[in-house]
Formats: C-alpha cells, structure tokens, sequence
C-alpha cells in the first residue's frame, strides 16, 4: 500500500491517438517509398514516370462526366417520353405545360436545349439501325420473276415425280 500516485506515468486517450497517426503517416511513407524504389528507370507508361497515378490527368471532370452519360440516342427517346409526360400532367392537373417544365428543368429554354443536342447526336445513330440492316429485303422485280419462275419449276419437278 506503499503506492505512490504521482510516479506512474499516464496516457490520455488523445496522446494515444496521436502516435497511433504517426505510425500510420510512417507505414504510409515507407510504402510510397517501396512504390517508387520498385519503379524503374525505364518504366514505359509515362503517367507511371515521375510518381505518376497510372492515370492520364483530368484536364476537365465535366466534360469526362458529360461523355458517360450519352447513351444511344443520346436521351432523345426519354426526352420525348418525359415531354409526353409532362403534356399529359399539365392536362390532368389543369396547369400550364410551362411551369411544370419550369419545375422538372428550370426553364423551357434548358429543356428545349437538351433536346435540340440530343436530336443532333440521335440521327447519327438511328440512321445506322434504319438503314436497312434488320429489314427483311425487298427484291427487285427482276429478282421475283427469277423467284418465281425457280418456285414453279420445282413444283413441275414436283408433279413430275408424282
């Protein structure tokens, strides 16, 4: 019972904490070391020399975000659908068609922006599928007078063999 209090050494919960960050911005630094020891001289990636991500740097994040979000028709098939849906609304609610857009959009003009750019982009692309790459073909005349003719040969072969 001979303890005393004021020779034995405490910690606060702070001081605790803090080493425990030193140690962490420690480990960190000698593993962005090991990194850059494990790097060559003659990395070829150029965005890998000079302690570099890997990665190309973004010059503008919106116009990166801006590609990803083009989908086929660039959006035009929601914006009509959303333009159908807003009339129909207006409609129902007995509102002008102007403020709902207003709500959905900002303004009419935002909305009529969006679809101009998605009417640009979307012909590109529906001409390709419209081009005639899923129609059945349409065979000229001179190509059904062969059909036709091949068509009633065989059913005189046909009837010859009965």
């Amino acid at each position: 019972m001979n303890l005393d209090f004021m020779s034995l050494k405490t910690t606060s919960a702070a001081a605790v904490r803090c080493e425990r960050n030193k140690d962490k911005i420690l480990e960190r630094q000698k593993a962005q070391e090991l990194e850059q020891a494990m790097l060559s001289e003659r990395e070829l990636n150029p965005y890998w020399k000079d302690g570099g991500t890997g990665l190309p740097p973004e010059k503008d994040g919106a116009a990166s975000v801006k590609k990803g979000t083009v989908v086929e028709d660039a959006g035009l098939s929601w914006l009509r659908k959303s333009y159908q849906r807003m009339k129909e609304q207006a409609e129902r609610e007995k509102r002008n068609f102007e403020e709902i857009v207003a709500e959905r959009y900002g303004s009419m003009e935002v909305f009529q922006s969006r679809l101009e750019e998605a009417e640009k982009v979307a012909p590109r692309k529906e001409n390709y599928y419209r081009s005639g790459r899923w129609k059945k073909t349409d065979y000229s005349e001179n190509e059904r007078d062969k059909k036709e003719q091949h068509m009633k040969k065989e059913t005189q072969d046909e009837d010859d063999r009965n």
